[in-house]
């Protein structure tokens, strides 16, 4: 019961402030007076307040001037106050920013220009919805009627039919100024979250940068700042943290900025897209892009130096004009030709962004460039972390074919010894002419390179399969020294060697070991090789079991059939079994077997072959 009468208590009290707030913006509506002015233009900077009074007959109304305004354009403005303001009162015109602005009005007895355009040194804004406030008192009117003003448009070209003067009460001004109604509070919040959106992302893709060293992201980070700074570095009052008052380096600031978030985003398409391996044709264009944007920022800067504002104007309009056949046509280019989805992601974010342009280009209300901007930097941020994503597939890809390929290679160099052995076997038998012998081994020589070039494509194959050729490989050494040992492979039950995978020939060497250095050497009959093949959870264990001399004794033995050159078929099988492991564990593990009287009767060799 208490939770629901806390409930309406506070639906209440929302509802109310909502009311009070929307009835003080009526109020407030309803108190702001839109006023009608009339126009005199003229481009002679010499004529006098005085002069412009007397020549009454030059103003006409604002709707006779369609054409847009240029810099060199001098606006006078009058407007008939003498029905709006009652005596002893206080009362403020409400007008939009100019570049040079006055007010002619009467203080005193006496007439003085009062300037308030944003060159001219004007209040600093102290307020997110600063608007121009300019006192009258009854008094201050000519001829107790008029005020004129003096307009220079300088930063963007303007119809005089888009100006509005208004004039409002103390008590509503002191309101507007100081306090945050309906209206005042939904605006900031917008701009608050397109800057939440905007440095969390900055931050973000620049730490990306600094651990990956991507320029995609690096070009990202800074299109963001950019884009921040131009549309909310002088609604969140920025001029005023950076610089002291608004000034013609303070307006150039912010034109080259638009430049520079041009510029930004091409860089950012040219690497994110990589355009010089992927899209040529646009990689050509962007070239060009870029020195047309440089040449821009040098242009701007010079005009503006030298206070060429007409030009300032006109270059800028080349520049959205560049840029917007650039958005539109690669936009075009990039559905026609698209080579993955990356293409996809950059067109849904610039067309996103180019509608949020049109509405701020039509209505003049920044909310709708700002929405286009947040979509598009959140539509960018998907794309990057799907770009990630993309190259750690292909990254894992590229890992698991070169972990192929090197086991091919590694195996390619075990099967050219293995050859060479059996090669020198036959040669063996031929020198000491035992024909029948030699022959007999040849015809299973050739039976088992078969078997061999038939497996060369498969990195690994079935257990079953890889005992077939180590059986094949044994009746081969059997052969060529008379059955001078005996062997044997046991296979636990537990085991399907029908169904496990491991690494071609894997544990031919050891077996070739054990034979040559081990058994070989060992005087008497007794010459015994056993493999054992066993499963144990994840893992193949086999195990390479002698009864010869044992490895100490096989080192200072000068066997016949040892070979001058350095053997490296355990060293390259270790290599092989390193890359087919996934864990860093010990995968082989030699014994060296002895008596109780501490002699050496044999080597027992443990190959773990990981199978999950």
């Amino acid at each position: 019961m208490l939770k629901k009468l806390l409930y309406i208590i506070s639906v209440l009290i929302v509802s109310n402030v909502y009311c009070y707030n929307l009835n003080a913006q009526n109020n407030l509506d309803k108190s702001i007076t839109q006023i009608p002015f009339k126009v005199y233009k003229t481009t002679y900077d010499t004529l006098s307040i005085h002069g412009i009074i007397k020549s009454d007959t030059l103003f006409r109304s604002s709707k006779y001037f369609t054409k847009k305004t240029r810099p060199k354009d001098i606006y006078w403005i009058k407007i008939d106050l003498n029905k709006e303001l009652k005596k002893d009162s206080l009362w403020f015109l409400r007008s939009s920013n100019y570049a040079h602005a006055s007010i002619f009005c009467v203080e005193n007895n006496t007439l003085i220009e009062k300037k308030f355009g944003l060159f001219d040194g004007s209040e600093k804004m102290n307020s997110i919805s600063y608007i121009n406030r300019i006192p009258l008192k009854y008094s201050s009117l000519i001829k107790n009627r008029f005020i004129y003003l003096k307009i220079r448009r300088l930063r963007y070209s303007d119809r005089v039919t888009n100006w509005k003067f208004h004039y409002a009460s103390q008590t509503l001004n002191h309101t507007t100024q100081n306090h945050y109604l309906h209206n005042n509070i939904k605006n900031p919040i917008r701009k608050y979250i397109f800057t939440g959106v905007c440095l969390v992302m900055f931050i973000l893709t620049l730490a990306f940068f600094i651990t990956s060293r991507n320029f995609e992201f690096l070009f990202y980070s800074l299109y963001i700042l950019w884009l921040f700074i131009y549309l909310n570095g002088p609604l969140l009052i920025a001029n005023n943290i950076i610089f002291d008052s608004y000034s013609i380096v303070v307006h150039w600031f912010f034109q080259i900025i638009q430049v520079l978030i041009n510029l930004c985003y091409v860089y950012f398409v040219c690497f994110y897209l990589a355009t010089k391996k992927d899209y040529p044709t646009l990689n050509h264009i962007i070239k060009y892009i870029i020195y047309a944007l440089i040449t821009i920022i040098i242009l701007d800067s010079i005009f503006l130096y030298f206070k060429y504002f007409e030009g300032a104007i006109y270059i800028m309009n080349i520049q959205r004009l560049i840029m917007t056949l650039f958005g539109v046509g690669g936009m075009i280019y990039l559905l026609l030709t698209a080579k993955n989805r990356l293409a996809y992601f950059i067109v849904a974010g610039s067309f996103l962004f180019m509608i949020g342009t049109l509405g701020f280009f039509f209505t003049k209300a920044c909310d709708y460039m700002m929405a286009g901007a947040t979509l598009e930097i959140i539509i960018f941020a998907l794309g990057l972390a799907y770009k990630i994503h993309q190259e750690h597939k292909e990254k894992l890809l590229f890992e698991k074919e070169s972990f192929i390929n090197n086991c091919k290679a590694l195996r390619a160099q075990i099967n050219p010894h293995f050859i060479f052995n059996s090669l020198g076997s036959i040669q063996h038998l031929i020198v000491f002419e035992k024909k029948e012998a030699a022959l007999k081994y040849l015809s299973k020589f050739s039976h088992l390179m078969r078997n061999l070039l038939e497996n060369s494509i498969e990195t690994n194959i079935v257990l079953s399969d890889e005992i077939n050729l180590l059986h094949q490989y044994l009746e081969l050494e059997a052969l060529r020294f008379d059955a001078s040992f005996e062997y044997a492979i046991h296979i636990d039950d537990s085991l399907n060697a029908n169904a496990e995978e491991v690494p071609m020939l894997i544990i031919q060497p050891f077996v070739e070991n054990a034979i040559l250095y081990g058994l070989l050497n060992k005087k008497g009959e007794d010459k015994k090789l056993n493999i054992c093949f066993r499963k144990e959870k994840n893992h193949i264990i086999c195990e390479v079991d002698d009864n010869g001399i044992g490895r100490s004794a096989a080192k200072n033995i000068n066997s016949s059939y040892k070979k001058p050159t350095k053997s490296r078929g355990l060293e390259l099988t270790e290599k092989r079994l390193q890359q087919f492991h996934e864990s860093e564990q010990k995968n082989i593990e030699i014994i060296d077997k002895i008596n109780n009287h501490g002699k050496p009767i044999g080597t027992r060799v443990i190959i773990k072959i990981q199978t999950e």
